[in-house]
């Protein structure tokens, strides 16, 4: 029995393998394979949006503008992608920057209309979703989904870690304003403005400080800053919207800009060489900004995605001045039909360029058709999160990048100013209601929306109400306060 046991445990200890590798070497004759190190995870890209407001989708280089010269814009689409089928997700500013922020179109939103609401503690935001995977976020520019006095509603309580511009969008009309907002308190710029309206509005006597310019100051050092870490940076430059109420009698029509540059000696009216010299300062900033980029050398890793929040404009008011064709002067629409405020295809069409070096192929372009909530779930998925649940954007990344095929929505749907306009994209069908009237478009046959075809297609005018109808949660808007 003793000797049996001696033998099973000579049996054993014969057949251990040595755990040290110098030891299964010596009995093996050969050293044991070797797992390779596991690669780094790549860092997740930066992200930058640049808005331009009021930008006309024909104003630009790359969709054939001639007379305004863009070349920092033409260079970015040279580098990256046109989306030539990309829509606002409103025709105002309001409504559409908080589908940008939010990937709920403005059915579903909290603002439908320019101020009428603002966004809540319970809103996610694209800042708040970026900032848990761990970026850096600023902004910079123009946010427009406040009130004064609600707090929660402000940028830093909404995910900004930076933010220094206007709150307000009265406020930013105003391109020689008294102050701006840096994170929650007031600065003052050395601007004088008699008389100044609500929040701010109205024009400069005293001009010492241009907006676009300080924001764009505060952008670059707050990118210098954070350019070791992830970050994303929404750049939501004011140019080239109109000074609403400091454009009536002026020459400048609104559009105040500190120099004409090249655009002085042009055969044109005053307001249209201010007005381009505004887009000219636009293509400027954006061309400083990459060149910054690259001499920090995290331009390889940055994504960058250029829109405009609407369609051109085309002001009706009493305010307006000179400049009843705007929207006219370099053919902002592209000849589609309607401008800024209205719900055809002249007031929702924006450029879209997105660029991101080794990722998305320099000079191509997309026809994939989207909003600004689809803009919002393509950020998510190229920062490496996973595609949120309940909002109503589809991610465009495979389409950027050319890898799969883009789930896309098949319904679009716009409800705004407040209700008394709405529309429907369906496939090659459109619908646009002016109140309770509707007009039906077939936009593949008929892309200026010139022939309505209700009266001859009853079943396709019913199938979009049904889809409108169905789309629409409108959140019941607060009262303003009196003095906001």
């Amino acid at each position: 029995m003793v000797r049996r046991s001696l033998l099973l445990a000579l049996a054993i200890a014969l057949t251990v393998v040595p755990s040290h590798p110098a030891a299964a070497q010596r009995t093996t004759g050969r050293a044991p394979a070797r797992r390779a190190p596991a690669k780094p995870a790549a860092p997740p890209p930066n992200i930058v949006i640049f808005l331009a407001d009021d930008l006309g989708i024909g104003e630009i280089g790359p969709w054939g503008q001639t007379e305004l010269l863009t070349p920092n814009i033409n260079r970015l689409a040279r580098d990256g992608m046109r989306l030539t089928e990309v829509r606002s997700s409103a025709a105002v500013c309001g409504p559409a920057r908080c589908s940008l922020m939010t990937a709920l179109h403005n059915g579903h939103c909290r603002l439908d209309d320019n101020d009428n609401d603002y966004l809540r503690t319970a809103d996610l935001t694209l800042a708040e979703r970026l900032k848990a995977k761990g970026y850096v976020t600023g902004l910079f520019g123009k946010w427009g989904l406040s009130w004064d006095s609600q707090p929660e509603s402000w940028p830093n309580a909404q995910g900004f870690d930076a933010f220094f511009g206007f709150r307000d969008q009265l406020h930013a009309h105003n391109y020689y304003p008294e102050y701006l907002i840096s994170n929650g308190d007031s600065v003052k710029t050395g601007n004088v403005v008699p008389n100044a309206g609500p929040m701010g509005t109205g024009r400069a006597t005293t001009r010492v400080a241009y907006a676009p310019d300080v924001i764009g100051a505060k952008a670059f050092a707050w990118v210098r800053a954070n350019a070791k870490k992830p970050f994303f940076l929404y750049w939501a430059t004011t140019l080239p919207h109109i000074n609403n109420e400091g454009a009536r009698g002026q020459d400048d029509g609104g559009y105040e800009v500190p120099s004409l540059g090249g655009y002085a000696d042009k055969p044109w009216p005053t307001a249209k060489k201010s007005y381009a010299a505004q887009v000219a300062r636009l293509d400027r900033d954006l061309g400083h900004l990459r060149a910054l980029l690259d001499s920090l050398g995290v331009a390889k890793n940055t994504l960058i995605i250029f829109l405009s929040d609407n369609g051109a404009t085309m002001l009706r008011g009493a305010d307006d001045g000179t400049t009843t064709q705007i929207g006219r002067w370099f053919d902002g629409t592209l000849r589609y039909r309607g401008f800024k405020g209205d719900l055809y295809d002249g007031g929702l069409r924006v450029p879209g360029i997105a660029a991101w070096p080794g990722k998305i192929k320099p000079g191509s372009s997309s026809a994939v058709r989207a909003d600004f909530t689809d803009v919002h779930a393509t950020i998510v998925e190229a920062a490496g999160l996973k595609a949120p649940v309940g909002i109503d954007g589809r991610s465009l990344l495979p389409a950027l990048v050319g890898k799969g095929a883009v789930k896309t929505r098949d319904v679009f749907v716009w409800f705004s100013p407040d209700r008394n306009q709405s529309a429907v994209l369906f496939g090659g069908w459109k619908a646009v209601w002016l109140r309770d009237s509707l007009q039906l478009f077939n936009v593949t046959a008929d892309p200026g929306e010139t022939k309505d075809l209700a009266p001859i297609q009853p079943d396709v005018a019913r199938r979009l109400t049904a889809m409108r109808d169905s789309a629409d949660r409108r959140p019941v808007h607060p009262t303003p306060p009196a003095a906001r």
